[in-house]
């Protein structure tokens, strides 16, 4: 049986070296199954940006770390794939890697497991 998915759209802004994230749609990622979140990127070409590993954390801070990504050939999708529903927050900063080698993170989207 396939996860549920949902798919959020990532465009990155880079003016002056500092990187505005935005997301569509905007808001925390509620989630009541085991769940793929999809994040493509959307209008970065100026200047070119990839996905890199995203950085996850996790309350409570003994939560299981059930949370695992993957990058897409092209590095213009990410997936992180949630495999169960504990009642959990889990911060993830996505990471973009721009044409000259420069890695930004973002702020946090949440996804947040509900039952």
């Amino acid at each position: 049986m396939s996860n549920a998915s949902k798919n959020i759209t990532v465009t990155v802004n880079i003016v002056e070296g500092i990187p505005t994230f935005s997301y569509a749609p905007d808001g925390p990622i509620i989630v009541t199954e085991s769940t793929d979140v999809i994040f493509t990127l959307s209008n970065t070409s100026n200047p070119a940006v990839s996905f890199k590993r995203p950085l996850i954390s996790y309350v409570p801070v003994d939560a299981s770390r059930d949370i695992t990504s993957s990058i897409s050939e092209d590095k213009q999708s990410l997936t992180l794939c949630d495999t169960d529903i504990d009642q959990e927050v889990i911060g993830v900063q996505l990471v973009i890697k721009d044409k000259y080698g420069n890695t930004y993170a973002s702020p946090d989207p949440q996804i947040i497991n509900r039952d």
